[in-house]
């Protein structure tokens, strides 16, 4: 997780220009997931990878109480400079979601959790998840961007995918992950709740920045690999590419979702 962490500091200032969505998609989902949790004047609200605070700073503004974990410490402080004191009851902690979560039992009503839980171990993530919900009830909403299966990004994480299998690894493709966390929840008695599209557009996007959105984030498909074999993948998918789609920059136009999922928890006492 060493890695991983020096590698989210380093592009902890662009990272918003590269991969963040419109300032009202991102009220829309803090309002959206208050809206299926439906916490209480200081409820405590845990994020999981709280990152530059594009979605947590509309949590930290509300009567509540927000707490964002993130295992970047330049994240953190982008999240911090985003907010400008607009929230007293908001705490930034720096740590790693893999270990503990510093936290006491029976405290937190609501989990949220986008683009972070697919890189954290997901038995640690039930089991902690479980641990710190409140006796009386507590929720855990995953947010994530769903893209059409034929558009250009959905075919070439697949491609990616295929390809750490063949150099034998598995990739944690976030889709995929979501899925077994949610049967894991399932199997400890939790409520699985209907998936809500919060918002939906329209985007163009080449085969090239997909690779290059790969090239400068930590890893691949949520694995912290050597750079050596990474930098061999990506060349093995640029060729890939070339002769499925022609031309690594041909802009192809496609539909984008926001959707949230997740689960209410039984209290601690009721599970076995």
């Amino acid at each position: 997780m060493g890695r991983l962490r020096a590698l989210f500091d380093m592009q902890a200032d662009t990272y918003d220009q590269r991969v963040g969505l419109p300032e009202q998609n991102c009220q829309a989902i803090a309002r959206a997931v208050l809206t299926l949790a439906n916490p209480q004047r200081h409820d405590l609200l845990l994020e999981i990878g709280a990152g530059t605070g594009t979605i947590g700073t509309w949590f930290a503004r509300q009567p509540l109480r927000y707490v964002g974990l993130d295992v970047s410490r330049r994240m953190l402080a982008a999240f911090r400079h985003r907010l400008s004191g607009h929230s007293s009851t908001l705490l930034l902690l720096h740590a790693d979601g893999n270990a503990p979560w510093p936290f006491m039992d029976g405290t937190v009503r609501v989990i949220f959790s986008a683009r972070a839980l697919h890189l954290l171990d997901l038995a640690h993530v039930v089991y902690e998840s479980v641990r710190v919900a409140r006796p009386d009830g507590a929720v855990v909403i995953i947010g994530r961007v769903q893209r059409q299966d034929d558009s250009v990004a959905a075919v070439m994480q697949r491609e990616m995918q295929r390809l750490l299998h063949q150099h034998g690894v598995h990739g944690r493709a976030g889709g995929q992950y979501q899925r077994h966390l949610l049967a894991a929840y399932g199997q400890q008695g939790a409520t699985v709740l209907a998936p809500v599209v919060v918002a939906r557009w329209a985007v163009t996007w080449t085969p090239w920045q997909s690779i290059e959105a790969w090239r400068t984030k930590p890893g691949l498909g949520g694995l912290d690999l050597p750079a050596s074999e990474k930098d061999t993948i990506l060349q093995m998918l640029c060729r890939w590419a070339t002769r499925t789609f022609g031309d690594l920059h041909r802009e192809v136009l496609s539909e984008e979702a926001y959707v949230l999922q997740g689960v209410r928890l039984q209290p601690v006492e009721q599970i076995t």
